[in-house]
């Protein structure tokens, strides 16, 4: 993707949340812009539930929450039977209102790719039911996998008054600066996918490590003792590709093995996300038919996508899957099943409860300590996995 599209995909961004943005936020905005213009008497009442309503053509419990919200703030405070009146501090406190607990019943949920793709659907909809049940807000945000545009969704949402950020972070690089504005503000912050010893920040994690562990053994089952392992993802910034390594790797040692330098893929090039492999001299189809010949008889894949190409390379390749490679993946997409993928199961319906859980809880207990979950998976066996060719 371009920088125009990058830049567009922002502007998107942006659009969708003015477009989404509750109607009690929209008059909030309005009634702090008129007192940053000083387009009012600390004399005579700013606003009523009445005036509100009529004019933004919301009910009274509508307008009655975004003056509730404001007398929150510090802002406004109200005289019963005649109005809302703007605080004698107010302009200070709009001007520190970074710094202020936010109000908001909304909870932003940044990815790095469609939910689609990443097999998140479970996930976002067990995360929209259980916070639908306590009355906030869900809205998602898409990078692209730009870090470009992962820093400017965050810096922007930094500007806005959400109660909640879940970021699902392309590296194990999270925007620090960023997540620190959030904390101090009283926001909680959930990470998910990669692993982080940030103390003030939850973590919600797959068990990778068990993951590929559970694989590697179950090849080793099989009777293969030459297995790949094959990453996309550059482990030294991908917490969850490393794990799965780490457990590929303890793996074999238990069985008194050690894995060739040759058979440790850190694939450099990008990814074809959006067209099919059709080249026998495209750089994968390239890289497993040198695994194959040198008499790799099993590959690891990152994950279920990562497998599905290198499939497609067997295939370019006349090669059988499991007959001359066995193959296994790992998250459980929903193609895996209709492909006969041998794969680790992520369970995305509890990585959403347990999300859900950290947040109510912080939101609930603003003083409670960040939570570190770890989900655990499952093998899934299935056709693409078999007893190895004869070398």
């Amino acid at each position: 993707m371009g920088k125009c599209a990058h830049i567009l995909l922002l502007e998107k961004t942006m659009e969708t949340y003015e477009r989404n943005k509750p109607k009690y936020q929209t008059i909030m905005d309005d009634l702090i812009a008129q007192i940053e213009r000083q387009e009012f008497s600390y004399a005579k009442p700013l606003c009523t539930e009445k005036m509100l309503s009529e004019q933004y053509g919301v009910s009274r419990i509508t307008a009655k929450r975004a003056i509730t919200e404001l007398e929150h703030m510090g802002v406004l405070y109200r005289k019963r039977g005649v109005g809302s009146f703007v605080a004698l501090n107010a302009q200070n406190v709009i001007s520190h209102a970074d710094r202020l607990p936010s109000g908001s019943k909304t909870v932003s949920l940044l990815l790095p790719f469609d939910m689609a793709i990443g097999g998140l659907s479970e996930t976002i909809r067990v995360l929209h039911q259980s916070l639908d049940r306590t009355g906030h807000f869900l809205n998602l945000y898409v990078s692209d996998r730009s870090l470009k545009n992962e820093k400017k969704i965050l810096s922007m949402l930094r500007s806005q008054d959400i109660s909640g950020l879940i970021y699902y972070p392309i590296t194990d690089q999270i925007h620090l600066s960023a997540i620190n504005s959030f904390a101090m503000r009283g926001i909680p912050v959930v990470i998910m996918d990669k692993s982080t010893d940030c103390p003030y920040v939850h973590n919600v994690v797959s068990d990778n490590f068990e993951g590929g562990r559970l694989l590697t053994e179950h090849l080793l089952s099989l009777g293969h003792k030459n297995i790949a392992f094959f990453a996309a993802a550059p482990m030294e910034t991908t917490s969850s590709v490393r794990n799965r390594f780490g457990g590929y790797l303890h793996q074999l040692r238990v069985a008194g093995l050690s894995p060739s330098p040759a058979n440790i893929i850190s694939y450099e090039h990008k990814l074809p996300y959006d067209e099919p492999i059709t080249s026998r001299e495209h750089p994968m189809a390239v890289t497993v038919k040198q695994l194959y010949d040198s008499g790799v008889t099993a590959i690891l894949a990152e994950n279920d996508f990562v497998a599905s190409l290198i499939r497609s390379c067997c295939a370019l390749l006349d090669l059988d899957v499991p007959g001359d490679l066995s193959l296994c993946g790992f998250d459980n997409l929903s193609f895996a099943e209709s492909a006969g993928l041998t794969t680790a199961a992520q369970d995305f319906s509890l990585i959403g409860q347990s999300i859900s859980d950290a947040l109510l809880a912080s939101m609930g207990d603003p003083a409670a300590p960040a939570q570190s979950f770890t989900v655990p998976v499952r093998l899934i066996t299935r056709s693409s996995t078999g007893a190895p060719r004869r070398l």
